[in-house]
């Protein structure tokens, strides 16, 4: 098996064959790689049986989200997986507001991130409901299924699977996708 961990950060996924890949050498990745910037990672078409993006998601500007998915959707399998997970935008906002469990400064970190080096800001806002269901279908996944963390309800697990995008590259380079 074959799985790609993109936006490893210092969170490296040790099973095996799992490559944990990220753009901070800080982080001490397996593969160094700005998967953002619209290079294509270094795997052959349809070879990846699954790809893990944690809490990487709302670290990388949204007008970059369709072309990542295209790659992804380039990389996986047949009926390949994305799993992917992020802070779901209304109910952070929500838990800073109320302050929930008087944590309004992890609230708020949860909001931008931690910020401990340029990469690890928060820079979009994910809603499953607005947002991550439709690029997905767009970007060629289907069987698309929310679910909350178990330990962190305001945070959502997205898992989607691979099939025939809806959209091309060159429609994403000529912002023909919803940015």
């Amino acid at each position: 098996m074959l799985a790609l961990n993109l936006g490893c950060g210092t969170n490296h996924m040790k099973n095996e064959g799992v490559v944990n890949v990220d753009c901070e050498p800080l982080t001490k990745p397996d593969l160094l790689f700005d998967f953002t910037s619209g290079g294509r990672l270094p795997y052959d078409d349809h070879t990846v049986d699954e790809i893990y993006i944690f809490h990487t998601i709302e670290h990388i500007n949204k007008r970059k989200h369709a072309g990542l998915f295209l790659e992804i959707n380039r990389l996986l399998r047949d009926d390949g997986l994305l799993l992917m997970s992020y802070p779901e935008f209304e109910k952070i906002i929500r838990c800073w507001l109320s302050n929930f469990q008087g944590r309004r400064a992890f609230w708020e970190a949860t909001i931008y991130g931690r910020q401990l080096y340029p990469s690890d800001a928060h820079v979009c806002a994910m809603s499953s409901e607005y947002y991550v269901r439709d690029i997905l279908e767009k970007c060629g996944f289907y069987d698309i299924h929310f679910e909350p963390e178990r330990a962190e309800v305001y945070n959502t697990i997205c898992r989607a699977q691979r099939t025939k995008p809806q959209i091309s590259y060159e429609q994403v380079l000529y912002n023909e996708v919803c940015a």
